[in-house]
């Protein structure tokens, strides 16, 4: 599979690393930062995206959104689905290590880092993120464009709405459900439902600035 990287900064080698790992090979990554293009990550240059798309069709190479995120996905989706609009077709991240239930249900432009784990039941929407060593147990649902980062846990029966982002070593209880947009604090411990379009700190969490 002949695959290049929009975007050419942590979370971009993370994937790319992730695919190499896999047996993909990747062509390049697409930048649109002058200060990155010509130089290498693994041998692998960085190009100008609009160079790249003046001389390369949709059909040829398949894409992956190295785009990663610090609480919004926005960024990231709105990426995507620009070159979605011109023809693009995105694929999805599975690093060999992941552990992934043959009964979870993964959409195909989804990325399943190092040491991620997702049980059965599990569904894991469009563009999401289950980053390193992160969980999602039996019957969750996450939302489109949600992030999970690095040792974060969602517990069973977890429902995320789309574009969430549950920060690095953060749990979220069993049977909780988070609204849109919500963000979770890194190691934060989430113990109660939460509408969402917003952030969520401490242990256990509650809405950030509130005392109780």
């Amino acid at each position: 599979m002949r695959v290049a990287i929009i975007g050419a900064g942590g979370h971009a080698v993370v994937v790319a690393d992730a695919l190499q790992a896999g047996g993909s090979r990747v062509e390049c990554f697409l930048e649109t930062d002058p200060a990155k293009v010509g130089a290498h990550i693994f041998g692998i240059a960085i190009v100008q995206e609009g160079d790249f798309r003046g001389r390369v069709t949709a059909g040829e190479v398949l894409l992956v959104n190295g785009i990663g995120g610090v609480r919004s996905t926005a960024i990231r989706r709105r990426a995507q689905e620009a070159f979605e609009r011109d023809g693009w077709r995105f694929v999805g991240v599975r690093h060999p290590s992941a552990i992934v239930s043959e009964h979870a249900e993964i959409e195909e432009t989804a990325q399943l880092l190092a040491g991620s784990v997702v049980q059965p039941g599990a569904q894991v929407g469009r563009g999401c993120i289950v980053n390193t060593r992160s969980v999602v147990e039996h019957d969750c649902q996450v939302g489109d464009w949600s992030h999970i980062a690095p040792a974060a846990v969602l517990c069973g029966d977890v429902i995320l709405k789309d574009g969430c982002h549950i920060g690095a070593s953060a749990t979220v209880l069993q049977g909780r459900s988070l609204g849109p947009e919500t963000v979770v604090g890194a190691g934060a411990v989430v113990t109660r439902d939460f509408e969402g379009y917003g952030t969520l700190t401490g242990v256990p969490a509650r809405i950030m600035g509130q005392l109780q």
